[in-house]
């Protein structure tokens, strides 16, 4: 059994309201790309908040979560929930608002298991998908009435649920259309992704995935291979380093802490493997 580790030795939720908001107790935070301008956040982070945001212009980054790294443009809706890590790459200068929030905001109106049933909050979701020139001018109405409103809670927590209803309503649209749409292979690979998200710590073997798959472990890395130039076993290495580099720089969890989170029983293997992958070893990495 893995054994209770600190994970919240740096929280970006925290952080960013600390630096930017007056509000520190609400139980939410606005944020723009004013706000990441300074923050300098470079290595994965894992989030402790929900988070719904929407790009209306500019140069778009790379948002990359475990082994997935989704392309953020204008137009872009981005959806991330508790305990997921992710990284922003690149340059990101797009216009946008976004909102973090906690289960706090909801609980004299909401159950949190909802806020949990939502796909795209979990491990394995569709975290960024298009929005159409309307949804975007709806969204951006929202944000805009949250940021007048934004120092009273009680109105704030019912346009942050229209805000999830509206998100709700155009996941269903997309994912309806990326059903009709996608082809076998492109829905096994995204079978696999979710498969990952949500097993990678209990299953390194390329084997697991394909007997979920009901295919072949050789099939599954053809496919992956076709529809994101990477093997099975490579998509797992970077889905379980993704973790590490979060854990080295996030945590003060020791190497071996580290390994054992991730289900290494040797640590010397996971130095050598971590080094083969990053070019340095995970202290190094740490004292970047």
């Amino acid at each position: 059994m893995r054994k209770k580790m600190d994970l919240k030795a740096f929280n970006l939720y925290q952080y960013l309201k600390e630096q930017h908001s007056r509000n520190f107790e609400a139980p939410y935070f606005l944020a723009d790309q004013d706000t990441y301008e300074n923050a300098s956040v470079r290595f994965p982070f894992r989030t402790f908040t929900y988070g719904i945001g929407v790009t209306y212009s500019g140069k778009g980054g790379a948002f990359k979560i475990g082994s997935a790294t989704y392309q953020t443009q204008a137009g872009s809706l981005c959806t991330i929930g508790p305990g997921i890590v992710s990284q922003w790459m690149g340059e990101y200068s797009v216009i946008h608002d976004t909102i973090y929030f906690t289960e706090e905001l909801f609980k004299n109106s909401l159950k949190t298991s909802f806020l949990k049933s939502l796909p795209f909050f979990l491990p394995g979701g569709n975290h960024v998908v298009q929005l159409s020139d309307e949804y975007v001018e709806k969204m951006r109405s929202l944000m805009g009435s949250l940021k007048q409103f934004r120092g009273d809670t009680a109105i704030v927590t019912g346009l942050v649920y229209s805000l999830l209803m509206l998100t709700v309503k155009y996941h269903q649209y997309s994912s309806a259309r990326q059903q009709s749409s996608s082809s076998a292979k492109e829905k096994i690979a995204g079978n696999f992704k979710r498969l990952l998200s949500q097993n990678f710590l209990e299953r390194k073997d390329v084997a697991y995935y394909a007997e979920q798959l009901n295919i072949t472990p050789k099939y599954l890395s053809e496919v992956l291979i076709a529809e994101t130039g990477r093997t099975a076993k490579i998509l797992i290495e970077e889905h379980l380093f993704m973790e590490a580099r979060s854990l080295l720089r996030q945590t003060s969890m020791t190497v071996g802490e580290i390994c054992h989170w991730l289900g290494y029983s040797d640590s010397s293997y996971f130095t050598k493997a971590f080094k083969k992958q990053e070019g340095m070893t995970p202290l190094q990495y740490r004292n970047l």
